[in-house]
């Protein structure tokens, strides 16, 4: 049998994403209060950073028209405690995933170390140990990335 990894075509028929997207979903099955306790953080932060221009426009339109500058310091420190409280939501959105992506990574990494230890000897001495260091390696550390970084851009972005 051929299990050369860069024999293009060799390989065999491309898995569908769906498919692949489910087994990726099951790894962090046990994170659905973490990816909860983030969505909320981007929703909290998302909804603050767009009531930010309405306050601002609010003070200029009824504060800073009538030269009464109490009430622009007033509506400063609120916009100063939503900013912060922001900043807050965010870096624990930050935090959360990103122990939900090495929680990830862990898993997927055992997973594929299991398999590898179940392929037959014939397997490496077709494909090099550095050609699959680096392909486990690489793919992982993306599938990390998507998961503690861009998924939740992603998601914020469409909040927003």
């Amino acid at each position: 049998m051929n299990y050369n990894l860069n024999d293009v075509a060799a390989q065999q028929v491309k898995i569908p994403t769906l498919r692949s997207l489910q087994k990726l979903l099951q790894l962090i099955r046990e994170e659905r209060r973490n990816l909860l306790l983030s969505l909320l953080a981007i929703l909290s932060n998302s909804s603050l950073n767009l009531l930010g221009p309405l306050i601002i426009g609010y003070t200029i339109d009824t504060y800073i028209v009538h030269k009464n500058y109490q009430g622009v310091l007033l509506f400063s420190g609120i916009l100063l405690i939503m900013y912060m409280l922001a900043f807050i939501a965010s870096y624990q959105q930050t935090k959360i995933m990103g122990g939900v992506g090495q929680k990830m990574l862990f898993k997927l990494r055992n997973t594929i170390f299991s398999k590898l230890q179940e392929l037959p000897v014939d397997f490496f001495n077709q494909n090099k140990a550095g050609d699959l260091i680096s392909r486990v390696n690489n793919d992982t550390d993306k599938i990390n990335q998507f998961f503690s970084q861009s998924l939740m851009q992603f998601i914020g972005t469409l909040v927003t």
